[in-house]
């Protein structure tokens, strides 16, 4: 339940950020290029802050739920690694399609 509620709570202060910074980049005449860097820190910020202790419970959830199998040491200790570096990568490949879909795009 707290990570529910954390979780709730940074998405919720991510669409504030993101909806008060876009009104920022309606300007039709010039839009002031120090936005941007502000615009990114922020995207940067809330991915971490939205991913980072998610994959953390995931992985203790995991790790709980691989040294109960009934299998050699071995086989869990290679499980364990091959899963963290699988969600690690996602996890990087998912920072780039944020900032994709947030930047990117942007007008």
């Amino acid at each position: 339940m707290p990570l529910f509620i954390y979780g709730l709570l940074v998405q919720l202060s991510f669409l504030a950020f993101f909806f008060g910074m876009s009104r920022y980049f309606r300007a039709s005449e010039s839009v002031n290029r120090d936005y941007y860097g502000v615009f990114v820190n922020g995207l940067v910020m809330f991915y971490l802050l939205m991913v980072v202790p998610f994959v953390l419970a995931l992985w203790v959830q995991v790790y709980k739920g691989i040294w109960n199998l009934q299998i050699g040491q071995v086989s869990k200790v290679i499980m364990m690694i091959l899963f963290i570096l699988m969600t690690l990568v996602v996890a990087f490949i998912g920072f780039y399609v944020h900032i994709l879909f947030y930047y990117g795009f942007a007008p």
